[in-house]
């Protein structure tokens, strides 16, 4: 009796091993037909619809915010800035990583490019809606608006592309932040009645949707106050020491930013002569922004087409690259998975080499990484020294060297004199907001004796 119940015990411990082993082994089964699934699965299975079918349009709900702004009595002024790049950087802050730039294959000359082409692509989708007033690209935040939108690329290989905008007004409150991304089809490139269509598009429409969004929510009193607080920041740029009084400052946290805040504690008077004369310096630093309008215009059109082939030409060689990766992966995933289902099996003195194999299938899966890694700068490279992309790539290189927009000299005129700007966008912007302050400077006297 006693030699029949240690056998029934071996028994049941050997039983409670096997059924322990064949969990395990369907896990990892599950895990492979769950990973093989998720690579065959394809989102061409559409229901068959037939018959008469209404165009596709945006949502109701978003019909129903644009038409809220639309509708208003105030319509605010939106700034878009350059994009930031999105470089990485090193641990001060201030410095390009260039090494960890090369790993991730970012060409600069072509990041740099697309700041200023996302930057125009999101004011055309903003504008479009006619749901605020002057919609403007401006080289940075350092200008006057009731809306800035802040963007920022986090990802862009012409199948991918990531954003985030940050949607702050004149008072520095940050109204939202999101993240945006678009997967390019291979097939978009390929259809011809695509042709002149941005593949990007759908990124921007999310984009405009989102700021659409959390401006429909703000009442008319609200955006009157934003308004307000940016009239009295301008005048308070002219005259500190006259309009801070019409303002407090805080810095707030929001979405783990911190930020200055800025709240009315009251206006000035409507006939104030000095803000009347504020406000006409204002409308003339304005008229320079909607001539700016022009330029980043012509640099659109003078770099889309580049950019446009740069995607046509370099999206069938990241699918195909990121294919192959992907089947990589799996295969080293496999290996990884028979390894540890080989060590559950096989007894404890081969658990050593179980252990080896598990090894060199995470190598193999981290030679897959460095290897796509590899490929997407062999892309951008081949795609520099291909003899028909020789002129969009010295196109790209150009426009993108700079971080700001090149322009020519531009004249201004404003009380019978004609200045000459010189520089970049921006130092040309400096410039004239500078000219705008010394004249005020001229006349403020005579108006403080009247």
């Amino acid at each position: 009796m006693l030699n029949t119940n240690v056998d029934s015990k071996d028994m049941n411990n050997g039983s409670s091993s096997k059924i322990k082993q064949n969990k395990m082994y369907v896990l990892l089964l599950a895990i492979v037909l769950f990973v093989s699934a998720c690579q065959s699965t394809s989102t061409r299975n559409q229901p068959l619809l037939v018959g008469p079918v209404a165009p596709e349009t945006s949502s109701k709900h978003q019909q129903k915010n644009v038409a809220s702004l639309q509708n208003a009595n105030v319509f605010l002024d939106v700034a878009v800035p350059v994009f930031d790049p999105g470089f990485p950087m090193q641990s001060n802050g201030t410095d390009i990583d260039y090494e960890e730039m090369d790993d991730e294959g970012i060409w600069p000359q072509l990041r740099r490019t697309e700041a200023k082409l996302f930057a125009v692509e999101t004011k055309k989708s903003l504008e479009n809606t006619g749901a605020f007033g002057a919609v403007s690209v401006v080289p940075d935040a350092n200008t006057s608006a009731d809306v800035f939108v802040l963007g920022k690329i986090l990802h862009s290989d012409s199948e991918v592309v990531e954003m985030e905008l940050t949607v702050v007004d004149a008072s520095g409150e940050i109204l939202g932040i999101k993240e945006f991304e678009h997967e390019v089809d291979e097939s978009f490139i390929k259809d011809q009645r695509n042709a002149g269509k941005n593949p990007y598009q759908p990124i921007f429409d999310q984009g405009r949707d989102y700021v659409v969004a959390l401006l429909s929510r703000l009442s008319d009193e609200e955006k009157q106050e934003i308004k307000n607080v940016a009239t009295v920041r301008y005048a308070r740029y002219y005259n500190p020491d006259e309009y801070s009084q019409y303002l407090s400052t805080e810095i707030e946290r929001k979405n783990r930013q911190r930020y200055y805040k800025f709240s009315l504690e009251g206006m000035p008077a409507e006939n104030d002569p000095m803000l009347n004369r504020i406000e006409d310096l204002r409308a003339q630093e304005l008229l320079f922004v909607d001539r700016l309008q022009d330029q980043y215009d012509t640099f659109y059109a003078e770099t889309n087409d580049a950019y446009y082939t740069w995607q046509r030409e370099t999206l069938p060689e990241i699918i195909a690259r990121r294919e192959a990766q992907t089947e990589r992966n799996i295969k080293a995933g496999l290996g990884v998975g028979l390894a540890i289902l080989a060590g559950i099996l096989a007894n404890k003195s081969s658990d050593s080499s179980a252990s080896g194999s598990s090894t060199r299938g995470g190598a193999e899966a981290a030679g897959a990484v460095l290897a796509g890694v590899g490929s997407m700068i062999a892309i951008n490279d081949a795609f520099q020294s291909n003899s028909e992309m020789k002129v969009q790539s010295a196109i790209i290189e150009e426009k993108g060297q700079a971080v700001d927009l090149t322009l020519g000299p531009t004249e201004m005129k404003f009380a019978d004199q004609i200045i000459e700007l010189k520089g970049t966008a921006s130092e040309q912007y400096m410039q004239w907001k500078q000219h705008l302050r010394d004249m005020y400077e001229l006349e403020k006297t005579p108006d403080v004796q009247l």
